[in-house]
């Protein structure tokens, strides 16, 4: 059985003018989804990779 992951640790990716806001992009160090946060609050969520080996310098 998978288990849900929580996106406890995100990096934010950018930010999108929208019509009345800003859309925020973030991705979950943890699954590698992109969670969208909407400029109505509203979250979406796209299936990613996992990251793998990734190295900050």
């Amino acid at each position: 059985m998978k288990t849900e992951c929580a996106h406890g640790e995100t990096e934010l990716l950018g930010e999108q003018k929208g019509e009345r806001g800003t859309n925020k992009y973030f991705r979950c160090l943890k699954c590698g989804n992109v969670l969208i946060l909407s400029e109505d609050g509203v979250l979406y969520e796209v299936p990613g990779k996992a990251p793998s080996n990734v190295s900050k310098n």
